[in-house]
């Protein structure tokens, strides 16, 4: 049940991570005013996630040329992919964090950039779709449907 109730945000913030640029994702909320505080470290989680995703896919790799498998002896497997996976998040998790100090997000000056953001046909579609099914809920719950 847990699962099933976490579904649509997990759908929803894979969506986003898979389809938004981090150059995007900074220029949105610079124009939202959203303080560098909350931008950075989203802005570092937008390239974790797949640097981790490409890393447990290494190990799954390595694991299988060596001939580990999952099926002889579970608690081995655990220890010989989380052990390298732990250690891979925290070394990429610091470099992430060095690579967005250095690039200057952290700075007290306005950025540049060249991405177009806006509020578009399509982004007016998929909010009007939005709150006429969050209306029917509403109504449905409620007993007047």
């Amino acid at each position: 049940g847990i699962i099933y109730r976490m579904m649509p945000s997990l759908i929803t913030g894979y969506f986003v991570v898979s389809t938004t640029k981090v150059s995007e994702f900074n220029a949105a909320m610079e124009r939202m005013h959203i303080s560098n505080k909350i931008t950075i470290p989203m802005s570092v989680m937008f390239r974790f996630f797949p640097t981790i995703k490409e890393e447990s896919a290494a190990i799954k790799d390595a694991m299988h040329m060596r001939g580990i498998n999952s099926l002889r002896n579970p608690m081995e497997m655990l220890e010989y992919r989380m052990v390298p996976l732990l250690m891979s998040v925290v070394k990429i998790g610091e470099e992430l964090s060095i690579s967005a100090l250095t690039r200057g997000l952290s700075g007290d000056t306005k950025r540049t950039n060249i991405c177009e953001i806006g509020f578009h046909l399509s982004d007016l579609l998929c909010f009007l779709l939005c709150i006429a099914c969050w209306i029917c809920f509403v109504l449905h719950v409620g007993g007047m449907i």
